[in-house]
């Protein structure tokens, strides 16, 4: 796997034609298109480089500024482990720098989304949450006990509410998700991000002691997918409705989605510098329990030449008993005249000396071998 910034990518793809690249990346032209498309990076239009071949003159579209929730790194083949250990126990982990202050993100979102309000109907029902509606509704018209669980003015609000939020939050290339029959599990795609809301009826509220309780609508953003922890949220009030702040909802969704990257990022630095101490930790530990292996495997080695040392020794005593034997026992005077017998068992008993003796077999100067 290698890995390139956008700026890489865009240098790359800007280069030379589409296909070119590509075989040098070990991509498809197509595989190559689906990278840049996902980083935001722009390719060059139909003819491009035919215009230069033809010397006429070409712009190159500039790379625009990362979106919100968007890698400033494009990962290109396979992730492999081993290339990754590789990589921390070379070099310390680079802790991500991002440029782009979170307010100046933040007015730069909603700069470019525009005004977002919501829908005045729910005909038809946004693409997100328009099977659960249809289902109910059918459920409800071929039931006589089945109540439509958005037949309330409060869940059609909430749809409607939903509805403008989404239609503004496409504009800016967000993808949205809703799940379960009651449209309760909401998710909001920010770039390489998922986004996480919660759109719930509130505490409800009295004016007064006599007054009618009024039907509260609040809104969160959690932090992280699956979470339940709250970011930010908007709530009903006196003074302002949730239709009334979708603007400031629809732009912190989106720096939602980039604090999220960041956040990750962070993360990701941080196990990164934990897993490298560890490596390192473990590379020490591992070095300790070599040096220690080694201290007894030489003790071991001393050890047995030092018997086969004093083996050799013993031997060579037995040896230059037998010797001292034999002549013992030849010097005696032998009342016997056949002297066959005592020169066949001294040369046997010199024999059986010169096996034992180490010198004289040679064994002595291998004792010090270990491999002996």
């Amino acid at each position: 796997m290698e890995t390139y910034t956008r700026q890489q990518l865009h240098d790359l793809v800007w280069s030379g034609p589409m296909r070119e690249v590509a075989k040098k990346l070990g991509l498809s032209d197509n595989g190559l298109r689906k990278h840049c498309v996902k980083a935001f990076v722009p390719l060059p239009p139909q003819g491009h480089w035919n215009k230069i071949q033809a010397g006429q003159k070409v712009k190159t579209t500039p790379l625009p500024p990362r979106p919100a929730g968007v890698s400033v790194q494009v990962m290109i083949g396979q992730w492999d482990y081993r290339q990754h250990e590789k990589r921390l126990k070379e070099a310390e982990p680079i802790e991500s720098e991002f440029e782009e202050a979170i307010e100046t993100l933040r007015e730069r979102v909603a700069r470019n989304l525009g005004v977002v309000v919501a829908a005045k109907s729910l005909s038809p029902p946004h693409a997100a949450f328009r099977r659960q509606v249809e289902d109910d509704l059918r459920r409800a018209a071929q039931s006589t006990w089945h109540t439509s669980v958005f037949d309330s003015p409060l869940e059609k609000r909430r749809l409607r509410i939903l509805q403008g939020l989404f239609y503004g939050l496409s504009r800016l290339d967000c993808s949205v998700t809703v799940q379960g029959r009651e449209t309760r599990t909401i998710y909001v795609g920010v770039g390489q991000q998922t986004v996480s809301l919660a759109v719930e009826r509130a505490a409800t509220h009295r004016r007064s002691a006599d007054a009618k309780e009024v039907e509260r609508l609040k809104f969160t953003v959690l932090k992280g997918a699956g979470s339940e922890t709250e970011r930010i949220s908007w709530t009903d009030t006196d003074d302002q409705t949730l239709e009334g702040q979708l603007n400031s909802i629809a732009v912190e969704i989106i720096v939602a989605g980039e604090l999220q990257y960041r956040e990750h990022q962070v993360w990701v630095h941080k196990e990164e510098v934990r897993h490298r101490e560890e490596m390192r930790q473990e590379a020490i530990r591992r070095q300790i329990e070599q040096e220690k292996a080694e201290r007894e495997r030489l003790i071991k080695l001393e050890a047995a030449r030092l018997k086969r040392l004093t083996d050799s020794a013993e031997n060579y005593n037995r040896a230059q008993t037998i010797r001292a034997f034999v002549s013992t026992v030849v010097g005696m005077p032998i009342n016997n005249t056949d002297l066959e017998p005592v020169a066949r068992w001294r040369e046997w008993a010199l024999l059986q000396a010169d096996k034992l003796d180490p010198i004289a077999t040679g064994q002595i100067w291998n004792d010090v071998n270990d491999n002996s």
